[in-house]
């Protein structure tokens, strides 16, 4: 029998994966990954230093462990470089440059998304880390050692969580964002003004509504220039901007494509037998995110390739914000925008995204106010039914 073939060992892959053998204990799966397949939560990447943690401490299970568990074909270290879609072949490539070629009777893109590189100028060799995946996090780790300055540039989620991991590990942080406050995006003007000035309290840094305009290395610090002509100086940068689906095997494959690869309810891509899901599906219009809905639609598409098909859902699914200065629970919403009502005192506040009949389609909480968290989500209309 010809296996079914996920691309991706991320959250999205490995969960499919386990969950197919909850089904299914004998059909042939195989996973293929450019990175050394192991178990991880990635969330924790980003606040790693307060939980003590190396980059072994938080590898949950090894390759071994999980060919052990899971009795499928693990393939670490190799790149799909082709698909042939008419044939179901996939084009496989190893580190050494060997290449193969496997048959599939379903595929599943489980690509994640790969970090947004803003374009800055700089003068000398300056190395400018990301936060995606394990091996960004041991580049990360490895470097951060005996430094005390870090430039974590963007103020969305992981930036954030970044700033406030270092902050408490006694490095100083300087956050550079174009937005006005720390997770413009998704949070109103009230609540993002109290993380900021809360954690501005724990020393962390703030240059918002700038960007950066051109980096130079010296001997032992970088001189990083605004767009408002400042200069801070640092030792490190992150950079933390966003990030962008994984899209590469669309014209290879024939999939199409918008800011993700495009699914239907059961998660099928354009091409028959092509699935994807998590960071690199796009779902009625919209990208996914977070770890919830890659576990969600990895149960219903485990069902789907066993022979049950299974229409996937979104429902409320709030997002914890790991800021110890101001916690934080984000509920985006998942049905359109809103208008935002606040009310709290302080940093214990509390906001509703609003549509235009007064229904709550989305919330935010800061401080106390997250123990509102299961009472509103019992308000809120976010579902996102997938009709296609």
């Amino acid at each position: 029998m010809k296996p079914i073939v996920i691309i991706g060992s991320g959250h999205a892959g490995l969960t499919l994966a386990r969950e197919i053998r909850v089904l299914d204990g004998a059909s042939p799966v195989v996973l293929i990954s450019r990175e050394d397949i192991c178990a991880y939560y990635k969330p924790n990447l980003s606040k790693a230093l307060t939980m003590r943690k190396s980059p072994e401490d938080l590898v949950m299970k090894s390759e071994t462990q999980l060919q052990e568990q899971l009795q499928i074909t693990l393939m670490s270290r190799c790149t799909v470089v082709a698909v042939n879609a008419g044939d179901q072949i996939v084009s496989v490539q190893d580190d050494q440059g060997m290449q193969q070629d496997l048959s599939y009777r379903a595929l599943v893109m489980a690509t994640g998304a790969n970090p947004v590189r803003v374009p800055i100028q700089t003068t000398g060799p300056v190395p400018i880390h990301t936060l995606n995946n394990l091996d960004d996090f041991r580049a990360y780790h490895r470097d951060l050692q005996g430094k005390k300055r870090v430039l974590v540039i963007g103020a969305g989620f992981v930036g954030a969580e970044v700033a406030s991991d270092l902050i408490s590990h006694g490095i100083q942080v300087d956050v550079v964002d174009k937005g006005l406050w720390p997770l413009q995006r998704v949070l109103p003007e009230t609540l993002g003004s109290a993380i900021q000035n809360a954690m501005a309290k724990t020393g962390v840094t703030w240059h918002m509504g700038r960007v950066v305009e051109s980096i130079e290395a010296g001997e032992s610090e970088y001189r990083v220039k605004l767009s408002d002509g400042s200069i801070i100086l640092t030792e490190m940068i992150l950079s933390a901007v966003g990030l962008r689906a994984n899209t590469q095997l669309a014209n290879s494959a024939g999939i199409n494509v918008g800011q993700g690869y495009i699914v239907d309810r059961v998660s099928q891509t354009s091409v028959k037998g092509i699935y994807a899901l998590g960071d690199c599906a796009q779902y009625e219009g919209s990208i996914v995110p977070f770890i919830a809905p890659a576990t969600l639609a990895a149960k219903a598409l485990a069902k789907t390739l066993t022979g049950s098909p299974a229409a996937l859902n979104f429902p409320a699914l709030p997002v914890p914000v790991k800021l110890s200065a101001c916690p934080t629970v984000i509920c985006p919403s998942l049905v359109g925008n809103g208008v935002w009502e606040v009310q709290g005192a302080g940093t214990d506040l509390e906001a509703h995204l609003l549509d235009e009949h007064g229904q709550i389609i989305g919330f935010a909480l800061t401080g106390t106010s997250v123990a509102r968290k299961n009472a509103l989500m019992q308000k809120c209309q976010t579902t996102l039914e997938l009709v296609a």
